[in-house]
């Protein structure tokens, strides 16, 4: 049920691919309120991602990316009970 759920702060972040220009998404939860550029990195750059369009296949880390975007949103987590 909805009012038994929690919710945490969380951010989207968006990646370039290095070999196909193609966006690699990771979304993760993190208390900031705001999270710069530089920040993200910082916290998420030692992130293993891997492009998932076709024939692509890219493996490697985010800080070995470009950051493209950062979005914030509420992550609804189900009550654990």
């Amino acid at each position: 049920m909805w009012y038994n759920a929690h919710m945490s702060l969380a951010y989207r972040l968006i990646f370039e691919c290095p070999k196909g220009h193609h966006n690699i998404n990771l979304q993760k939860k993190c208390a900031n309120a705001a999270l710069s550029e530089a920040e993200a990195m910082k916290l998420f750059g030692d992130e293993k991602l891997a492009c998932t369009s076709l024939n692509c296949g890219w493996r490697g880390k985010a800080s070995k990316t470009k950051l493209l975007r950062i979005l914030r949103f509420n992550w609804i987590l189900a009550p654990t009970a």
